[in-house]
C-alpha cells in the first residue's frame, strides 16, 4: 500500500517529494479531491516534481496516484490516523500496539500458502547462492535473513542499497537464488530490479503483497492475505510479518537438511560463546 510505503520509506525520495508525502499522510483524504497544481502548491514544490513523486511510486500519474489512495482510504486505513491521537493514555497505546503485533504473527501463520513455502524451501536449499533485497523498512529483515541463512554453508549475502541490487542482479545467474521483499511490492526501484533479474533468468523469490507488481514478476510469492491494518502507524509490523516468514523458511531449510546441518550449528554455538563475557 502506498500509504505504508511512505511511511516506512521503502522508496527513496528526494528532499522535495518527501515534502509531498508529508501532506499527503498527513491528509490522504483530501487528495482524493485535490488538483495536481493544489497539492504541489500546498507541498511547497512543482508540478513535475508532483508527477515524478507519483512515477517513482510505480504510477503513470497523478490521477493513478489519487485512485490508489481513494481505494487505501476507504478500507480500514482511513481510520488510522484517528488510532493514536494524542489524547490516549500510555496504557492504551501499549495495549493496542500489542494486540496489532499478536494479530500479525497469527496472521502469518494461519494465511501462509504451503505449497509456496514448500516451492521456495526446494530453491533456497538448492541454491548455488542466495541473496536478500530490500529498501527501507525491508532493509533490517533482509539483514536478518542473511543472518539466518549463512549458517546452512550456502553463500548468503544482503544488500540494501537500490544501487548495489541493480549490479548485483545483473552479474546473477540461473542457479542463484535472489530473495526480494518488499511489503507493498510497489516500490519502482526493486520492481526494476526484479526486471533485471527476471531477463537473466535469475529464480526468484517475493515476500510482498498479493498482486502486486513485484509479486508477478516473482517465481514464488509468499505473501498474508489478511489486511495489516496497523502499518500506517507501526511499520514495525510489516518487518514482524516477514521476519517470521524468514524463520518459517530458516527452520524448513534447516529440516531439509537435516542432521548436515547439526555439526555446523554446534560450532557456531561453541564460536558465539566465546564471545561472551
Amino acid at each position: 500500500m502506498i500509504l505504508e510505503n511512505l511511511v516506512n520509506g521503502e522508496t527513496k525520495l528526494s528532499k522535495s517529494e518527501k515534502k509531498i508525502a508529508l501532506e499527503v499522510l498527513n491528509n490522504p483524504s483530501k487528495v482524493i479531491n485535490q488538483s495536481i497544481s493544489s497539492l504541489a502548491l500546498q507541498s511547497g514544490v512543482s508540478l513535475p516534481t508532483v508527477n515524478r513523486f507519483c512515477k517513482k511510486l510505480g504510477f503513470s500519474g497523478y490521477p493513478a496516484f489519487k485512485i490508489q489512495i481513494a481505494q487505501e482510504t476507504t478500507n480500514t486505513n482511513s481510520m488510522l490516523l484517528e488510532r493514536f491521537n494524542v489524547d490516549k493514555d500510555t496504557p492504551e497505546i501499549v495495549k493496542r500496539v500489542m494486540s496489532d503485533i499478536q494479530s500479525t504473527v497469527v496472521s502469518v501463520g494461519q494465511n501462509l500458502n504451503p505449497s509456496a513455502i514448500d516451492k521456495a524451501t526446494n530453491m533456497l536449499a538448492t541454491a548455488k547462492s542466495i541473496t536478500f533485497f530490500g529498501l527501507g523498512g525491508s532493509g533490517p529483515v533482509a539483514l536478518d535473513a542473511q543472518h539466518k541463512f549463512f549458517r546452512f554453508g550456502i553463500p548468503v549475502v544482503a544488500h540494501i542499497d537500490y544501487i548495489n541490487q541493480r549490479m548485483i542482479a545483473s552479474m546473477m545467474r540461473e542457479d542463484d537464488i535472489l530473495v526480494l521483499i518488499s511489503f507493498t511490492g510497489r516500490t519502482a526501484e526493486i520492481v526494476q530490479t526484479a526486471k533485471v533479474a527476471k531477463k537473466n533468468n535469475v529464480q526468484t523469490i517475493a515476500l510482498t503483497s498479493k498482486n502486486s507488481p513485484l509479486a508477478k514478476l516473482s517465481d514464488v510469492v509468499l505473501h498474508i492475505d489478511a489486511p495489516l491494518e496497523n502499518n500506517l502507524h507501526i511499520p514495525m509490523t510489516s518487518r514482524l510479518a516477514h521476519l517470521a516468514i524468514i524463520d518459517i523458511l530458516s527452520a524448513t531449510v534447516q529440516a531439509r537438511f537435516g542432521s548436515n546441518i547439526d555439526v555446523s550449528k554446534e560450532e557456531v554455538i561453541r564460536n558465539i560463546e566465546k564471545t561472551r563475557v
